[in-house]
């Protein structure tokens, strides 16, 4: 089973132009033949530059501004470029490699955390857009949320929607719940949000799995400086030869 790499990137600055830059160097260290296609959502084209001429890497530029975590379902759905799908942005640096080719399961988030209520109605907005949408509102609304965001449910967020997916799995999902139709209702970073939210329910209902193994990072409240890991936090580690975990997560507002 051929697997490959999905990476949604956004440039608006020097700095940022960096992180799919280092991300697509790493991914070659470690995965020297696989296919890379890179999603661009919106960048400001001033400031891409690449700076090698990367093999076996195809760009994408997106007709969906601001869709974020949901562009590279829609592309993946469309293109079908290979059998598995490693989904991940472009401020996620690999460190160490992770064998993908022996993956059985059909889908598995990179982190995860326990399901919130985080914009209740904006959820349930988007979930309206969904096929057999039912038991999906009955999660979103169900779960009860203590005052530390909480609870006793059994489904989790899909953090960034970030994943390994298996193509066969992502086209029965689409063909239950129809996610592409999220297109309609992702404009800005709080639907984005919402969609991580949604996707991680769908995950958790579809596959067995999960029940077993929620991510395979764990929560990503428990990474190094979760939230608060910058990209010049990372350089200075980089360039001291310490890498904080196998897959690293920069924190950046964009």
């Amino acid at each position: 089973m051929t697997f490959g790499f999905i990476i949604t990137r956004h440039v608006n600055s020097k700095k940022t132009n960096n992180y799919w830059n280092q991300c697509i160097k790493l991914i070659r260290m470690y995965y020297p033949f696989r296919k890379i296609i890179v999603i661009d959502d919106n960048s400001n084209q001033f400031f891409i530059n690449a700076e090698f001429q990367y093999k076996n890497v195809s760009f994408i530029q997106s007709e969906y501004p601001g869709r974020g975590e949901l562009l590279p379902y829609i592309y993946y759905l469309k293109y079908r470029w290979f059998d598995n799908a490693i989904i991940m942005h472009d401020s996620v640096f690999i460190h160490k490699r992770i064998p993908f080719e022996t993956f059985k399961m059909d889908v598995m988030p990179l982190w995860h955390h326990p399901y919130d209520k985080e914009n209740l109605q904006n959820l349930l907005r988007m979930a309206s857009l969904l096929k057999n949408n039912k038991n999906i509102i009955k999660e979103l609304n169900g779960a009860e949320t203590d005052i530390l965001n909480f609870n006793g449910s059994n489904y989790n967020l899909c953090f960034g929607a970030q994943c390994y997916i298996n193509l066969h799995f992502l086209d029965l999902i689409q063909k239950k719940y129809n996610i592409t139709n999220l297109v309609n209702a992702i404009r800005c970073r709080t639907d984005r949000c919402g969609f991580e939210r949604i996707i991680g329910i769908i995950f958790c209902e579809e596959s067995n799995e999960l029940t077993k193994m929620q991510s395979l990072f764990g929560d990503i409240f428990n990474t190094h400086l979760a939230l608060n890991y910058k990209y010049e936090d990372y350089i200075h580690d980089f360039n001291n030869k310490k890498a904080v975990a196998p897959f690293v997560k920069v924190w950046t507002g964009r």
